[in-house]
């Protein structure tokens, strides 16, 4: 039945539908007949190729032994040809890879033989095969350039190419892991969740993936913390996809970076327990002279000692401060000041005499303790100078602070409303305007003094960086 199938159909039609060239031979290797695809493919007319021998065919470009020998074996031994690949170069068309079946046949009836030849014109597959093995081989050599460990990965997650300092530092043989997903190395040492979990479900939604963080123990290897960075690769000629994943060993980076904060935690534990117990000793200290300071009966040995208490407790806050907070090296600005100025008024006789309304406007923000140690003790000493000379003869006055964020500086204030600085006195002699002058040096500040009938106020202004 299907041999009367095929019987029905023209031969022409058949011929006509293939995609391959072909050429009917005598046993002399002359042209009998040719398709269109071949006078298509190769550049030749009807004329000048039916009845004329294959090797004459183009004055001579189709003399090419790699073609006419293997086509006289057929006539000589009745071998057939499968798959045969000519590779020439035609003086018209250039260059041509060609792959031929033939085989001879016998005619029924008269016993005449007869060579079909299929010739398959494979140049673009053969070039793209060409440039496909140097990429590849360019590919190779960049890969085993590298210093850091990488794989490359096929569309199913096997392993194409793997460089050297992969197999050094993971100590896996190239035969062990060519050809391998990669979880199925070293009888399953890779089957790592994360990384398992990166390549099959967040590599696929993304086009790269970079430092994602996979720690994991190899048992020859021991603990291995590992940045992975991954990259698709589509090839449009062929449809190919292909994963590049490179890997950086961190472990010893990790294990720095946790000794580091070990240290660290440590450190500020030390500097904790160090601000405790200064705070402590301020406070001794301040009880001390306190005591001390009950005992006098001249007013300006009190009053002196009285200072000299509200400086220790002034510094001994900054500490209280810094403890309460379990911070090491910086204070919270609002809560440091107000208790400076909290402080001062609770332990001043100064205000017992006389109803002070304290105005307080300081923005809160981290100030280091090389800042705060010297702003502390300048409010101390200017409030002081509020509350001891400004307020004579009153039963009330108004005394404020202030501290602001301008661009990269602080500005701090201090007011009263009090009676001004007399224009003859001198406010250079004493001790607390040395100070006051001391530790503006320090902050590098810019002072502003403005003295008159309505009070007095003092401006600084320096920089928030240490």
């Amino acid at each position: 039945m299907n041999e009367r199938v095929i019987e029905l159909i023209d031969a022409e039609e058949i011929v006509a539908t293939l995609r391959e060239s072909l050429l009917v031979l005598d046993i002399d290797l002359v042209v009998e007949y040719a398709n269109d695809r071949f006078f298509e493919t190769f550049h030749v007319s009807r004329e000048a190729t039916i009845g004329r021998p294959l090797k004459d065919l183009g004055n001579g470009q189709w003399n090419i032994p790699a073609l006419l020998d293997p086509l006289n074996t057929i006539i000589e031994k009745n071998e057939s040809i499968e798959e045969h690949k000519v590779d020439h170069v035609f003086e018209d068309i250039g260059r041509r890879v060609m792959r031929l079946n033939a085989r001879k046949t016998v005619r029924r009836g008269n016993g005449s033989k007869r060579i079909l030849v299929a010739i398959e014109d494979i140049t673009e597959t053969e070039l793209m095969a060409h440039e496909l093995d140097r990429q590849k081989r360019i590919m190779t050599g960049m890969v085993q350039t590298l210093r850091e460990p990488m794989l490359v990965l096929d569309g199913d997650l096997r392993i194409i190419e793997a460089s050297r300092a992969f197999y050094q530092t993971f100590l896996v043989e190239p035969d062990d892991t060519i050809g391998e997903k990669l979880w199925d190395l070293g009888n399953g040492q890779w089957a790592v969740p994360e990384l398992i979990h990166l390549l099959t479900s967040v590599i696929p939604t993304q086009s790269e993936v970079v430092d994602y963080e996979v720690s994991h123990t190899f048992p020859e290897i021991g603990h291995k913390t590992i940045l992975l960075n991954a990259r698709k690769i589509y090839r449009k000629g062929n449809g190919t996809k292909t994963l590049l994943l490179a890997m950086q060993d961190i472990t010893e980076r990790k294990a720095a970076e946790q000794a580091r904060e070990h240290a660290l935690e440590l450190s500020n534990t030390l500097l904790e327990e160090l601000n405790h117990r200064v705070m402590n000793n301020l406070a001794m200290v301040g009880a001390i002279v306190g005591a001390e300071r009950s005992k006098m009966t001249d007013k300006e040995c009190r009053t002196a000692f009285e200072r000299m208490r509200a400086r220790i407790t002034s510094l001994g806050l900054l500490y209280k401060t810094l403890s309460r907070t379990g911070a090491v090296a910086e204070v919270d600005s609002q809560k440091y000041l107000e208790g400076v100025l909290s402080n001062l008024l609770e332990s001043s006789s100064e205000t017992r005499e006389i109803d002070i309304a304290v105005t307080t406007d300081v923005a809160a923000m981290p100030l280091s303790t090389a800042i705060a140690v010297p702003l502390g003790l300048i409010v101390n000493e200017l409030a002081t100078n509020s509350l001891k000379y400004a307020f004579k003869d009153r039963e009330t006055g108004e005394l404020g602070v202030s501290l602001k964020q301008e661009d990269d500086n602080l500005v701090l204030e201090i007011w009263d409303d009090g009676v001004g600085i007399d224009p003859s006195a001198r406010v250079d002699s004493g001790l607390g305007q040395r100070l006051i002058d001391s530790f503006s040096d320090q902050l590098k500040a810019e002072t502003r003094l403005e003295s008159g009938d309505e009070g007095t106020r003092t401006t600084l202004i320096f920089s928030g960086n240490e």
